[in-house]
């Protein structure tokens, strides 16, 4: 029988999974990996996304991007390839350890991240009062993978689930 902590945290991995697609095609693959290697060659819809000034010709004024948003996009990439998404990328004996490690932890690891760096957000998105229609495609995917992965990193927590 499965537990109850391991369902939610299957429902909410892949609420995680579907909404980190909805992201990577709203922002586009070049985008997504502009952000992670190159904050500053995203495009100007991107910046505005990520809360980013642009000129009125559209260059960046102000970049949106920070630290913690490309941690977070980076894991966002991680989950969608990962074991719970497309399964590209799995834990396997070939892999580097360090991989195996985030691969293993990764909701928690993401959890943490949402956790530390967007609690707010998250916690509208919980409790039911974010206004999805304030915000577009990429904010609305990008808040629900950060608060579906704060659920499923606590109930990875809660039922020793390690993959």
């Amino acid at each position: 029988m499965v537990s109850w902590q391991k369902q939610v945290g299957q429902v909410a991995t892949a609420i995680a999974v579907i909404s980190g697609i909805v992201m990577i095609l709203s922002v586009g693959f070049g985008d997504v990996l502009n952000i992670a290697v190159s904050p500053d060659s995203i495009s100007a819809e991107t910046n505005e996304a990520f809360g980013g000034t642009n000129n009125p010709n559209g260059t960046i004024l102000t970049n949106g991007v920070d630290f913690i948003d490309r941690i977070a996009v980076i894991t966002v990439g991680l989950t969608v390839l990962g074991s719970a998404g497309l399964g590209v990328i799995t834990v396997s004996g070939n892999n580097p350890p360090f991989l195996n490690v985030v691969l293993r932890y990764l909701p928690i690891i993401v959890g943490f991240v949402a956790l530390t760096s967007f609690t707010t957000e998250v916690n509208d998105v919980l409790s039911g009062d974010r206004t999805w229609s304030a915000f577009g495609d990429i904010e609305n995917s990008y808040m629900l993978f950060l608060a579906s992965s704060v659920v499923a990193g606590l109930m990875a927590l809660f039922s020793g689930n390690r993959r």
